[in-house]
């Protein structure tokens, strides 16, 4: 038997990623504030799964999720992910969002991932992948406190990548461009706003500038996370995978 925690995985590029490890027969620990529904769906569809609800900002959380693993008796896969942060200016966001955004992007992946090392170590190595975003490369105007928290946490984890490696645990994040999401319908409407055009206008204009001139799907993101999840990888650490489309950003 092979266990995966994954967080953020209600919906989106998560619950793509959750539905592919099913596939490969991993038995899925699936998180976020209230994974009912994504549980039922995964259920529906025959893989082993168990919903463990909470904030991943909360250390409650990642002691719940770790607990069930180790109820299991072992952990192969990690999952970070979580809801994106309110689309807004650098100049705009007040204090008290810096803290609360902090404590759900960068401390709350970093505690379970600590939390998880001896489960892995247990296992004789693991996989871990975050979701982060391709603006950790190419910063966009708008999106301060997401520019900023993923690369702070991308770097984090190429520094747990080679603290970890020696032991076999493989440490890698996956950067995906404009995906189609309800986080990608939020950006659009948020932007429509600040420039007075539609979100219909916004969408063209992104698609524009992608070479395969289409949003990507969360299953071809995922794709790619259950790859690097699995035992098939045995020499990617350390490293940000960008899946966009073939956008061209700078770095």
């Amino acid at each position: 038997m092979r266990v995966a925690i994954l967080t953020g995985a209600s919906s989106g590029m998560g619950f793509a990623v959750a539905r592919r490890l099913g596939q490969e027969g991993y038995t899925l620990i699936v998180n976020s504030r209230d994974p009912s529904q994504a549980v039922k769906r995964l259920e529906a569809e025959g893989w082993k799964v168990v919903g463990v609800p909470g904030d991943l900002a909360e250390a409650a959380t990642a002691e719940a999720l770790v607990g069930m693993a180790e109820r299991m008796g072992r952990l192969d896969a990690l999952l970070l992910n979580h809801g994106g942060p309110p689309v807004k200016p650098l100049l705009e966001i007040p204090e008290e969002e810096w803290r609360r955004y902090f404590e759900l992007m960068v401390v709350g992946p970093l505690r379970l991932l600590r939390l998880a090392v001896p489960l892995f170590r247990k296992s004789g190595g693991g996989r871990v992948v975050a979701i982060t975003s391709f603006t950790t490369k190419s910063p966009h105007p708008g999106i301060g406190l997401s520019n900023s928290l993923r690369a702070a946490l991308l770097n984090a984890l190429k520094t747990a990548a080679l603290e970890l490696g020696p032991e076999g645990i493989l440490v890698n994040a996956v950067a995906p461009g404009y995906i189609l999401t309800e986080r990608i319908a939020e950006w659009n409407r948020a932007h429509a706003e600040r420039e007075g055009v539609t979100p219909e206008e916004v969408a063209r204009r992104t698609m524009d500038g992608i070479p395969l001139r289409r949003y990507g799907k969360p299953e071809e993101v995922a794709e790619v996370i259950a790859f690097l999840l699995s035992e098939r990888n045995g020499y990617i650490t350390g490293q940000q995978i960008l899946v966009d489309g073939g956008l061209v950003v700078a770095g």
